[in-house]
């Protein structure tokens, strides 16, 4: 049986707030009602098994929606690993004024670009912005460590053969340094 559309804005509001009460008063008209009977009618609501249900579903939505995929952790790695400053900022020298000969004074610059204002995925990039007495710097999520990242989680490393073998192709050194003798009884 479905939820009536009052029962799903209390699961909804619930879902927002965290109480029932809050929920209850956000769905439900309750005028002049006391809080120990708002609190009450929550707590029912609470206990009843289609909105416990619902609240469940609602739960899991949520928590899925939060956790990353592993296709979105390779799109944004991708995004840092393809990400080039000069895709991010543009550089240029601008003309202050001019000094007491008339020379211009020139200072060099850079802004973010309009397109990268305008893409979440390009301004994720970017890991810091700071302001301090050297000016501005900027500083970018580092593409080799994105594409280490993107390798390991692709399995694109290459197996690599670890050689337990002594010199003479036995494993002998190993045996007698772990038991004192070797396999055919001999110290």
């Amino acid at each position: 049986m479905a939820l009536t559309p009052k029962q799903e804005a209390f699961c909804l509001a619930y879902m927002e707030s965290g109480n029932a009460s809050e929920a209850y008063r956000r769905a439900y008209t309750v005028g002049a009602m006391k809080a120990a009977t708002i609190n009450r009618n929550a707590k029912a609501l609470l206990d009843n098994s289609k909105i416990a249900t619902r609240l469940a579903e609602l739960n899991q939505a949520a928590v899925s929606a939060a956790v990353m995929t592993r296709s979105e952790a390779l799109e944004r790695l991708s995004s840092f690993a393809r990400a080039d400053l000069s895709d991010l900022v543009e550089f240029g020298e601008y003309e202050l004024s001019q000094d007491a000969d008339g020379i211009p004074v020139m200072q060099a610059a850079w802004k973010i670009r309009d397109s990268v204002l305008q893409d979440p995925a390009k301004m994720a990039a970017i890991s810091e912005l700071t302001a301090g007495r050297d000016g501005i710097k900027i500083k970018t999520h580092s593409p080799l460590a994105a594409i280490q990242q993107l390798a390991k989680m692709q399995g694109w490393d290459a197996a690599q053969k670890h050689d337990h073998l002594s010199s003479d192709g036995s494993m002998t050194p190993t045996f007698l340094s772990l038991y004192g003798v070797s396999p055919d009884g001999k110290p």
